[in-house]
């Protein structure tokens, strides 16, 4: 069987390719940032010619913009589809908070450096196409959010929640994980200790679903926990 048999038979799909260079881009814009990537590099790392990428995504910002949206996009689906439950008044509301927390939290943190470009872009940094792509990333990551409002009317009206505000809710949550994991510095004072990512997930945890004044009183056993 000659070579070109060969190379016929091992050529990556389209698809497997367009997959091989979101992989690379998504791994290197976490890790050096937008600027501080180049299309060189993320060819190299998915083993593709440069040209394949501008063919397959068309900027180096688009392909940014589609990096970044996935894994934020899987992640709602995937947290939406695994608490929409038959009876939905079974659901433990508490591990339905706590795994988005612990989702989105975890996102956050690894997209910690994008989301700083993203927010200096909206500011008008001068680059219009980086400034563009927030814009539209924004607008796509407010449409999942209605996704969670939906699943969250949805337990609403099962449990009897007529007060409860979706919306504000929502923004309020995703307000509060962004908060403590984009603008850490702000909200830590500095020379004194952070409180570990568990620690920090679970008060956001019950912040969101008791708030200050409605959380059950701890155990001796808890509260030794806390302390520690």
């Amino acid at each position: 069987m000659g070579a070109g048999a060969k190379d016929r038979r091992t050529r990556r799909t389209p698809e497997e390719v367009r997959a091989l260079v979101l992989r690379a881009a998504h791994d290197l814009f976490t890790t050096q940032g937008y600027r501080g990537t180049k299309t060189r590099e993320i060819a190299d790392r998915a083993r593709v010619a440069e040209p394949v990428i501008f063919r397959h995504f068309g900027s180096k910002a688009e392909l940014f913009e589609i990096s970044l949206l996935a894994p934020f996009t899987d992640f709602a689906n995937a947290w939406a589809a695994s608490w929409r439950e038959d009876p939905l008044e079974s659901v433990d509301e508490y591990e339905m908070t706590r795994t988005f927390v612990e989702g989105f939290y975890a996102l956050a943190s690894e997209h910690r450096e994008v989301l700083h470009t993203l927010m200096a872009a909206r500011a008008k940094d001068g680059d219009r196409a980086l400034t563009e792509v927030a814009d539209r990333v924004v607008e796509q990551l407010a449409s999942l959010l209605t996704l969670i409002r939906t699943l969250l009317d949805e337990h609403a009206s099962a449990r009897g929640w007529d007060a409860l505000d979706s919306p504000v809710t929502v923004a309020v949550a995703i307000g509060a994980i962004l908060s403590v994991v984009v603008f850490d510095a702000w909200v830590f004072p500095a020379g004194q200790p952070r409180p570990g990512r568990d620690r920090e997930i679970e008060e956001l945890t019950q912040m969101l679903l008791r708030g200050v004044a409605h959380r059950p009183r701890p155990t001796a056993g808890d509260a030794s926990a806390e302390r520690g």
